[in-house]
């Protein structure tokens, strides 16, 4: 059984894999311990002696409900990890329940994004997401998956609490169309001043790729291109910065 399961962990750092087997891998004190608090379901917790010197390791270890509880030696452990310095603790988790069905809130908000890369960037996002409380995201077809364990980690946990949406990414948007809901491109290269939009309605954000910016097909479906002003040489902000400016500014203003 240990076999196996080490083998499922260490495929789970295929995207494809993590699919099928509707999985996700966990690595690190910190995000195991969310994972416990967000409730997911674990299928396995490896961990080595170098975890149990941590603060609070012991106790993590007494609440987990797991059946597979697997001691690896340090060495099987870092041949399985995906991450560059593990803290020597790893899980196997049930992927948390993903619906759209926020789309259908009289209050939606939520963010849109459009083939970003880079699997830091995602889960800085959904991380500020998580922050900010917002009700959901959607991920079009060519962005990073969420669930990549370098994504993970960038949210913070943050992807346990929000919806984050791939597979029916499309349908959604058609039923935020159907229902009126504005969406607000955020674009590099010029719009109304972020600040001057009214965010207390239905509506989303459009976060583009992080050097092509926003497809075509989503900014037919825009209602407007908004900007965040710049005023020094640098003339561009990192996508997960740029996001995090409008999701703030947008809490500012629905705050009641």
């Amino acid at each position: 059984m240990s076999a196996k399961l080490i083998k499922k962990y260490k495929k789970l750092g295929q995207r494809k894999y993590r699919q099928k087997e509707r999985r996700l891998l966990i690595e690190g004190f910190y995000l195991l311990e969310e994972a416990v608090k967000a409730n997911l379901t674990l299928e396995v917790v490896f961990y080595t002696d170098h975890f149990l010197q941590m603060r609070g390791a012991e106790n993590l270890l007494r609440v987990l409900e797991v059946s597979n509880l697997i001691k690896l030696d340090e060495r099987a452990f870092d041949e399985i990890s995906h991450t560059e310095t593990p803290q020597g603790v790893g899980a196997i988790a049930h992927l948390p329940e993903q619906n759209g069905d926020f789309i259908n809130r009289e209050d939606c908000f939520f963010l849109l994004l459009d083939g970003l890369q880079d699997p830091g960037n995602v889960g800085a996002i959904i991380r500020a997401a998580a922050a900010a409380d917002l009700h959901g995201i959607l991920l079009m077809p060519g962005t990073v998956d969420p669930f990549n364990p370098k994504a993970v980690r960038a949210s913070m946990g943050g992807t346990f609490y929000i919806p984050v949406i791939t597979e029916e990414a499309y349908f959604w948007l058609e039923v935020a169309a159907e229902k009126n809901i504005r969406l607000f491109a955020a674009d590099a290269h010029g719009g109304i001043p972020y600040y001057e939009i009214d965010y207390n309605i239905p509506c989303g954000i459009i976060i583009g790729n992080e050097s092509r910016g926003i497809s075509d097909f989503l900014l037919d479906r825009a209602s407007v291109k908004t900007s965040i002003p710049l005023r020094g040489k640098i003339n561009s902000l990192n996508a997960a910065v740029a996001a995090s400016v409008f999701i703030f500014e947008a809490m500012r203003q629905r705050k009641h």
